[in-house]
């Protein structure tokens, strides 16, 4: 007896059904609605998701750049060292301070050291009388008297004197005044070209932007604590003027007035060589390789073959900004060389 087995009876049962009617006439609508469902493109996913994060990278070091050429442009702000004498801080508050101290203080000091040079003087001249049993010469007697009043005049009007040499010293610094390029620059997203860049190359952008702008923040501190330090060493040396400049009437001590003028005049030549520095700083770099400002320049280093050139010249931009921290620093010792002091 031939039994079928419940395998082929169910291959049966499925091709009767496939060969109704109906079911024929729901292949057609099933293909149908397949061809209204969209495609995903999966690539076209990853593209967008990765110029995102490129352009999210490029806003980061944009942000570095900006903050770059900020401080950098506030660093080379001559405002703090060319100016008048009695407003280096941006008011006479301090100046005042050092006036009193000096009209107070000092010179009733500088008069106590003149009197005691008048008095070793006299002591000379007595001696020589004793000596040889004569009377003083005229000459003598001239002399004492021109020197007291000489210096007399010297230690009164030492804070005018001091204020004339520092004016003169800050006629040679507002000659080296212009315009910083670097103050107003600033990257515009709209240069950048995204096709180009890769997200390796937006890391080395945002790397190289934070390095910069680190070196930026070092170059403001110093040029703001180095112009600082310059102003509140000419007041002191102001308000003190009357001390050194008595000592000029004692032959033993004469080289002490003549070092502490010397002094003060590099000091005062220090600001102008600080203010040239600042000056040449835009053209040391545009020279270097392209102006700063162009921000197609820095950009490249977002691009894909052109980021090796680039960082060569973002590299001689950052030279150039430790240039100015080392010529800043040294200014002072400079203008010692420049006097012979």
């Amino acid at each position: 007896m031939n039994e079928k087995t419940p395998k082929s009876n169910l291959m049966k049962r499925i091709r009767n059904f496939m060969l109704k009617p109906k079911f024929m006439a729901v292949i057609p609508l099933a293909l149908t609605g397949s061809m209204l469902i969209p495609n995903v493109a999966y690539a076209g996913i990853f593209d967008d998701l990765s110029n995102w994060v490129e352009g999210f990278m490029v806003d980061i070091g944009i942000t570095f750049w900006n903050a770059y050429f900020g401080l950098i442009g506030s660093a080379s702000d001559t405002s703090t060292i060319v100016g008048s004498f009695t407003t280096l801080f941006g008011n006479d508050s301090v100046w005042n301070l050092a006036k009193t101290a000096h009209s107070t203080v000092v010179i009733p000091l500088g008069e106590s050291i003149l009197a005691l040079f008048m008095l070793v003087q006299l002591v000379k001249i007595s001696q020589r009388i004793d000596a040889t049993a004569t009377l003083p010469a005229v000459k003598d007697i001239v002399f004492l008297a021109v020197a007291y009043v000489l210096f007399h005049w010297l230690i009164i009007n030492s804070l005018d004197i001091i204020s004339a040499i520092y004016s003169e010293f800050n006629k040679i610094a507002s000659s080296f005044v212009g315009e910083n390029s670097l103050v107003s620059s600033a990257l515009d997203k709209a240069q950048w070209n995204a096709d180009q860049a890769s997200i390796g190359g937006c890391a080395l952008f945002i790397a190289m932007g934070f390095f910069s702008m680190f070196v930026g923040f070092i170059a403001y501190v110093v040029s703001l604590v180095v112009a600082l330090a310059r102003g509140i060493q000419l007041y002191a040396m102001a308000a003190f003027s009357p001390i050194p400049l008595s000592l000029l009437g004692f032959d033993e001590t004469r080289q002490m007035g003549i070092g502490f003028l010397k002094n003060f005049c590099a000091a005062a030549l220090a600001g102008a060589i600080m203010v040239f520095l600042m000056a040449a700083y835009p053209f040391i770099v545009t020279s270097i390789g392209g102006s700063p400002t162009a921000g197609n320049t820095i950009f490249a280093l977002t691009y894909e073959g052109e980021f090796i050139d680039t960082v060569g010249i973002v590299l001689g931009w950052i030279a150039t900004s430790f240039m100015l921290i080392i010529g800043l620093v040294k200014s002072g010792a400079w203008a010692r060389e420049i006097l012979g002091s």
